[in-house]
């Protein structure tokens, strides 16, 4: 079998090779730093590769079950505690293994202190720190390094859906229904077509520039929904029965924008789809304190086989996952469709 440059490169770059390799050059370093003084490097091998074990297993206790769980949860004072229990654990076997092997076999001419003397084990917590240093540090920077990768792919993931939502926020089939309802308005000389072309405006000024705020008023959103309302009640006049109540006032809570318009948009859209008779939409927005709800219902129009599939589809969808980007635990999102109606309950935390 032929062993490709990338096959070396993996094998080089796995985490098996560089723990061994690391394990390999502490046990080195440390035989020929102890081993110079008394030129008994290779004894000096010997003594490091006993003490090696528990200096292992204490790492790996350290970076792969205390971080995790509570360094990276931010559990400081946990983490401090059983950091601590285990380096003082690792430090008395380390103690009980000089004085009952090492020093008889391997080191005699080293004077015995007992087990608990408390400069020799501050000694073994100090050796220790040096084992632990490297492995952690390493741990604590990949572990920043991927909370980085992940705030940056949030961060894209946040505008990719920013951008799909401006993208979707003007319906074409909207706009041109609307300007075509003006155009036939004109030719009628109708007194509506200037406040249709008004509302219009306002309404395309909202979606345009101040979408691009984080936040805006309530009270701008709440005018947006009235200025949609009163266009798609020119443009279907009696073909549809719309019931509002939205409070009125100088309210000043902040909301992102253009996130309810969309609900009020999908239940002209779907209502209103083939159908013989009028179509209802009621619409509700109530305040309390700092809680907003919003619901909106509509009939859902009796002979249209593809509805069922189609609402509450993708652009409710979208706005689902603008909810989660945006306030996160701080929102409630219930659609219910019952064959018969359809409705969306909102509750936000502002």
């Amino acid at each position: 079998m032929r062993i490709t440059s990338q096959d070396k490169f993996q094998f080089l770059n796995s985490s098996l090779l560089q723990h061994c390799t690391y394990w390999v050059i502490y046990i080195l370093f440390f035989s020929l730093a102890f081993g110079a003084s008394n030129e008994n490097v290779p004894r000096m091998f010997l003594v490091q590769l006993i003490y090696l074990p528990p200096k292992i297993l204490l790492v790996y206790f350290m970076i792969d079950y205390l971080f995790p769980k509570y360094l990276y949860s931010s559990k400081f004072l946990t983490f401090s505690f059983w950091a601590s229990i285990a380096l003082l654990v690792t430090a008395i076997i380390h103690r009980y293994t000089d004085n009952y092997y090492v020093l008889d076999n391997f080191l005699p001419f080293f004077k015995k202190y007992p087990i608990f003397d408390v400069t020799q084990i501050v000694s073994n917590l100090v050796g220790l720190g040096s084992v632990l240093a490297i492995p952690c540090t390493v741990r604590i920077m990949q572990y920043l390094s991927q909370v980085q990768q992940r705030e940056q792919l949030l961060a894209k993931e946040k505008a990719e859906a920013e951008l799909l939502f401006l993208k979707n926020q003007i319906n074409p089939h909207f706009l041109f229904n609307t300007l075509n309802s003006l155009y036939a308005m004109i030719l009628k000389n109708s007194e509506q077509s200037l406040s249709m072309v008004l509302k219009l405006s306002e309404l395309l000024r909202y979606l345009l520039y101040e979408s691009n705020a984080t936040t805006v008023p309530l009270r701008k959103e709440i005018h947006s929904i009235q200025n949609f309302i009163e266009l798609e009640k020119i443009r279907y006049g009696k073909r549809v029965e719309v019931s509002t109540l939205l409070p009125e006032g100088n309210i000043d809570l902040l909301i992102a924008p253009n996130l309810l318009l969309p609900f009020v948009e999908n239940s002209f859209k779907h209502s209103t789809k083939e159908i013989n008779e009028t179509a209802w939409i009621s619409i509700s927005l109530k305040i309390s304190e700092n809680k907003l709800t919003f619901f909106v219902e509509n009939n859902v129009p009796k002979n249209s086989e593809k509805y069922v599939k189609e609402v509450g589809g993708i652009g409710l969808e979208n706005v689902r996952k603008r909810l989660e980007l945006l306030y996160s635990q701080n929102f409630q999102l219930d659609i219910v469709n019952d064959q018969e109606t359809f409705s969306v309950q909102l509750e936000i935390t502002l």
